[in-house]
């Protein structure tokens, strides 16, 4: 039996049971739709793992740099005769073993007498100094050739000044260090700043 379909006002009217297909236009129109989903989709996720890796790299630096300062601060509180030097490159004084203040700050070299080291040995001492764009430290009074670094080459040091207070014996003013570092280190998308200070007290009461 044949269908046969009607017309109301010139348009046709499709009979019950027949099947009408997507037309060229409305193909193009989804898929163009699909596209810039996806497109939005893909230029999130491509951002998300963008400032993942970048998180990650700020947080490798971040906990070098931590390392670094936490090593010198147990070491600067177990220790005594602070030292402090406004020049951070050789010739070293052979002062370095007579406790000096930086008061006012500007110090670049900070000497001190080890936890384990010899009070009556002027050539142990233990020295902390920024050398180029790193942290360095000499267990042997800054003898040439023993400085090693002590952070990364990524992180750039841009500028590393110690504060001493209370070195002297019998002045009345407990030991006080304070470190003020600033610097920078590449990161994916760009270069991160960053400023860190900490301040130790020495744990020998100087009374």
């Amino acid at each position: 039996m044949k269908r046969h379909r009607t017309f109301t006002g010139g348009m046709p009217i499709l009979e019950k049971g027949t099947r009408r297909a997507f037309t060229l236009v409305e193909m193009m129109v989804a898929v163009s739709i699909f596209a810039i989903v996806m497109l939005v989709g893909v230029g999130a996720l491509l951002a998300l793992v963008q400032a993942n890796a970048r998180a990650e790299a700020i947080n490798s630096v971040m906990n070098n740099l931590n390392a670094a300062l936490d090593s010198m601060s147990r070491t600067i509180r177990v220790g005594t005769t602070y030292h402090c030097e406004t020049s951070p490159v050789p010739p070293l004084p052979a002062t370095l073993a007579v406790p000096q203040d930086c008061a006012g700050g500007g110090g670049k070299l900070l000497a001190l007498e080890g936890a384990n080291g010899d009070p009556n040995n002027p050539n142990d001492q233990i020295v902390y100094r920024l050398n180029g764009t790193q942290l360095e430290r000499s267990l042997a009074a800054g003898a040439n050739g023993t400085f090693v670094a002590i952070t990364a080459p990524e992180v750039s040091i841009d500028k590393f000044e110690f504060y001493v207070v209370g070195a002297p014996r019998g002045d009345n003013l407990q030991p006080r260090v304070l470190m003020h570092i600033q610097g920078s280190a590449k990161v994916p998308g760009g270069t991160t700043i960053f400023t860190v200070q900490a301040s130790v007290v020495q744990r020998l009461l100087d009374i």
